[in-house]
């Protein structure tokens, strides 16, 4: 090559390996699981599948066939009462439960690709991965998909350090219950911890051992003072706290076992470890569920207008037209379509989850919640009662999803609350059941 003049040769090396970079970088934002990475995946996705349904029209649903197979174990033996989900992508589900050979059949399914899910108690849950596997449904004989489900293996919990109490201060509301309560931070000595954690107690506790109360609020804690001092003069001690919104839920639920953990160790002063229960709302009613599917010990929970079966959700928003606010329509987008995605949708819905030996559970839910849809605490609330776990739901018509800062609603659910508990083992000591 004469001198001077440049080499193409490295130019179009260098080409080749910028190819192969955007290449590499292309497949493993079409496969990775990464929390930042898969929200902007899936809405590109919808989009553009949108947008070319548009063009072509929606799949029709018609004609239809059908998927057969097996869920095992690594060994090969067969796992009975396991569920098998294939969702249509508006999340229209076709399920079936395997039998005691572990087979199972779904018939009636609208042809196409799909990925499938299969769950079942005390196995992790699984899904046809990567970016082909999955089944395909064609007229005729069904297809194949077959599952082997690993055994759970529960991770040692890592103990919360016993807390500092600081700042008491006496606190008194005026609605929607009229009390007064003591209220101390918990300040825990651990790197990386920067949750805001109360403990309020009776003003005029003394040493007494109350029945422990966790409850999730669905934002700031401290903008929910008032139900906390509420609950609190009722007799309990009341462990307060509102993670913040997420798209993976797993630190914060790792975080509520970890607290029940330090109570039922005796961690904080004046409490019974051996009474406690839970309580939240919206968002933190989710975490709620996924922290009772862990079995921590709790004796009775209570979920105010809980989401709990995301298929069920998806279907109503893109069936039926409900359109939650606050971006919450983009989050789900961001779930991805179940066809797809089912696993996603899977572990976070606690229907497909619930067992014997769960503890008792109160549901309240309004008609008219704009958020999620009042039909979701129906949905767990006909589970539990399946599987035999007390379960009772109570249905409130002409207020919002905040239940607990609507006027009536609030005060009805505060005593029906109040009366579960105690009915549940969590009564407080003589004086304070109010």
């Amino acid at each position: 090559m004469p001198a001077g003049e440049p080499d193409y040769r490295n130019w179009k090396r260098l080409g080749r390996g910028l190819l192969i970079l955007a290449g590499a970088f292309v497949l493993w934002a079409a496969v990775t699981d990464n929390p930042v990475v898969w929200p902007i995946r899936n809405t590109v996705e919808y989009h553009l599948t949108r947008g070319w349904w548009n063009l072509t029209g929606e799949p029709s649903g018609t004609p239809v066939g059908g998927v057969a197979g097996t869920v095992v174990t690594p060994a090969g033996s067969a796992i009975a009462k396991a569920i098998v989900i294939l969702s249509e992508w508006d999340g229209r589900v076709h399920t079936a439960v395997t039998d005691e050979q572990g087979k199972y059949r779904i018939a009636g399914v609208p042809l196409g690709f799909y990925r499938m899910a299969a769950i079942a108690p005390g196995y992790e849950p699984v899904q046809s991965a990567g970016l082909l596997r999955g089944v395909t449904v064609r007229p005729g004989p069904p297809a194949t998909a077959s599952f082997r489900l690993k055994p759970i293996l529960k991770q040692p919990l890592t103990p919360l350090p016993r807390p500092e109490l600081l700042d008491p201060q006496i606190l008194f509301c005026q609605s929607p219950i009229p009390g007064e309560a003591r209220r101390e931070t918990l300040q825990f000595v651990e790197p990386g911890f920067n949750e805001l954690i109360f403990l309020y107690r009776p003003a005029e506790h003394t040493q007494q051992s109350l029945p422990v109360l966790l409850t999730v609020y669905p934002g700031p804690v401290d903008t929910w003072e008032c139900v906390s001092i509420g609950l609190a003069q009722a007799g309990y001690a009341v462990v307060a706290l509102g993670p913040a919104y997420g798209m993976d839920l797993t630190r914060d639920v790792d975080l509520l076992e970890r607290l029940v953990d330090l109570v039922r160790q005796g961690g904080l002063p004046g409490t019974d470890p051996a009474r406690v229960a839970a309580l939240g709302g919206s968002y933190s009613a989710w975490l709620l569920e996924l922290l009772m599917l862990r079995d921590p010990g709790l004796d009775a929970v209570v979920l105010l207008g809980p989401p709990t079966d995301m298929f069920d959700f998806r279907r109503r928003f893109e069936r039926e037209g409900f359109m939650p606010p606050f971006g919450l329509d983009r989050a789900m987008v961001a779930l991805g379509l179940p066809s797809r995605e089912p696993l996603r949708y899977l572990k976070h819905s606690m229907v497909y989850q619930v067992r014997p030996g769960l503890p008792a559970t109160i549901l309240f839910h309004s008609y008219q919640d704009e958020i999620v849809p009042f039909q979701q605490s129906g949905l767990l609330a006909e589970s539990l009662a399946r599987h035999g776990v007390e379960a009772e739901l109570h249905l409130f018509d002409g207020a919002s999803h905040y239940l607990l800062e609507d006027g009536d609603a609030s005060l009805a659910i505060y005593r029906q609350t109040l009366d579960f508990l105690r009915r549940h083992g969590m009564a407080p000591f003589p004086g304070k059941e109010k």
